[in-house]
C-alpha cells in the first residue's frame, strides 16, 4: 500500500504517480551486492487518471532538484532502498525518462524485494514529485481532448522526492493536480475576459472614428 498520507503531511504539495514499466531489473554487482535498477517515468507516456489523462513534457527535469533522491517501496519513508545523497543510490534524466539505480542494503526488506522482483511478482515503479509553479509561468498545461476528456501536460518540475518500487498500480491523490487545474482555468478565463474586453474597446473605437 502506498504511504501516501504519510507523504502529504511531509510534503503537501507532492504529487505521485506509477508507471507500468515492467523493466525494473535486479542483478549483482562486480562484489556480489545486488543493485536495483530502472525507469521511474517515461516522458510523453500517456497514462489515464479516471478525470482526466497526464503526461510529462521532455524537458520538465531540465533543472530539478534531483540531488537527494530517495529510492523507496511503495513510497514507504520508512523502507529506505538508497539515497543519492548517502551514495547508495543514483539517478539521472535521459532521452527515455527518470532512471534509477539502488544498491540494496542487507536488509530483511530488501531481500525480499529483491525475489519478487527476480520473480517478476513486483515490476512497476512509482516517483513522487513537486511542481515548479511560479508567478509568471505555470508548471502544467490542460487542455480538452477529442475524446471528451482533459489532458494535463506537466511542464517543469522543481524537485524529484523519491522513486518507489511498488507491488500495486494505485491510483493517486489527484486533489493537487485538480487544484492545479483550478488555478489554471481562473488564469485561463481571466485573460479570455481581458482579451474580450479589448476586442470590444477596439471595435467602439473603430465605430467613432
Amino acid at each position: 500500500m502506498i504511504q501516501e498520507t504519510e507523504y502529504k503531511k511531509a510534503f503537501p504539495d507532492a504529487e505521485m504517480r506509477t508507471f507500468s514499466m515492467g523493466d525494473v531489473e535486479v542483478r549483482a554487482s562486480e562484489s556480489g551486492k545486488k543493485i536495483l535498477r530502472g525507469y521511474a517515468m517515461k516522458f510523453e507516456q500517456e497514462y489515464d487518471l479516471g478525470p482526466f489523462t497526464e503526461s510529462i513534457a521532455r524537458g520538465a527535469l531540465d533543472g530539478a532538484d534531483i540531488s537527494d533522491v530517495r529510492i523507496l517501496k511503495n513510497h514507504d519513508m520508512n523502507v529506505v532502498l538508497g539515497r543519492t545523497k548517502a551514495g547508495t543510490a543514483k539517478v539521472w534524466v535521459d532521452d527515455i525518462g527518470l532512471g534509477y539505480e539502488a544498491e540494496l542494503p542487507d536488509t530483511q526488506d530488501a531481500r525480499d524485494l529483491a525475489i519478487s522482483v527476480e520473480r517478476r511478482d513486483i515490476d512497476q515503479a512509482s516517483w513522487a514529485f513537486q511542481l515548479a509553479h511560479t508567478r509568471e509561468k505555470r508548471a502544467d498545461d490542460w487542455e480538452m481532448r477529442a475524446s471528451g476528456k482533459e489532458h494535463r501536460t506537466i511542464k517543469k518540475i522543481r524537485t524529484v522526492l523519491d522513486a518507489s518500487i511498488v507491488t500495486y498500480p494505485a491510483n493517486p491523490d489527484t486533489t493537487a493536480a485538480k487544484r492545479s487545474r483550478d488555478e489554471f482555468m481562473a488564469e485561463y478565463n481571466h485573460h479570455e475576459l481581458l482579451n474580450q474586453r479589448r476586442k470590444e474597446i477596439a471595435s467602439f473605437l473603430a465605430q467613432h472614428k
